[in-house]
C-alpha cells in the first residue's frame, strides 16, 4: 500500500460519519484538497518526487484538529508528513493569524531550526485547503472570506524557511 493510500485510509476511518456544515461527507473536502495539491505540483513542489508526501498530508491535514487521533499515529508517515500535519493543526485558543504565521514561518514553531519539506508541505496543503473553502462546491460563509483572502496573500508572498 502506498503512503497516499495509507493516509487516505486513516483519514477515511478517522473522519467517518463527519459532515461539513452543509451535510456533505467531510471526506469529500479531503479528496478535493488532495486533488488540488496534485494539480499544483509543478508550481509549488521543488522536488516533484516528493508529491506523494504532499498528497498524503492533504488527506491527513484535519485529522489531529477534527478527530480524536493522536500525533503518534502519524509517526508511520515519517517526519515530513508528521511535521506538515502538525503545522496544519491549529491549537485550541490560537488566533487564526498566528496559525497562518505558524505555516508561513514554521521555524518559529517547530523545534527543528529548518522544518524542510514538512514546512513546504504545510504551505501547499493550506493553500489548497483555503482555495477549496473559497471555491469549493459549497458557499464559503461571508464572515470567513476576508480572513481566507488575507491568508492566501500571506501564504503566497511571505514564505520563509
Amino acid at each position: 500500500m502506498s503512503i497516499v493510500e495509507k493516509a487516505e485510509k486513516l483519514a477515511r476511518w478517522r473522519h467517518k460519519g463527519q459532515q461539513d456544515r452543509y451535510g456533505n461527507p467531510y471526506f469529500e473536502h479531503l479528496e478535493r484538497v488532495a486533488r488540488r495539491v496534485r494539480e499544483m505540483e509543478y508550481d509549488f513542489v521543488d522536488d516533484t518526487s516528493d508529491i506523494e508526501l504532499y498528497v498524503a498530508a492533504a488527506y491527513l491535514h484535519d485529522v489531529l484538529e477534527d478527530t480524536d487521533a493522536l500525533h503518534e499515529e502519524l509517526n508511520e508517515f515519517g517526519d515530513e508528513i508528521s511535521t506538515g500535519v502538525a503545522l496544519l493543526t491549529r491549537p485550541p485558543g490560537m488566533k487564526y493569524a498566528d496559525y497562518i504565521d505558524q505555516i508561513v514561518s514554521p521555524s518559529k514553531y517547530v523545534r527543528a531550526t529548518y522544518p524542510g519539506v514538512g514546512g513546504k508541505i504545510a504551505r501547499l496543503v493550506k493553500l489548497a485547503d483555503i482555495l477549496d473553502h473559497l471555491q469549493g462546491p459549497t458557499p464559503c460563509p461571508p464572515e470567513l472570506i476576508k480572513r481566507y483572502e488575507k491568508s492566501l496573500y500571506r501564504l503566497i508572498t511571505k514564505v520563509r524557511y
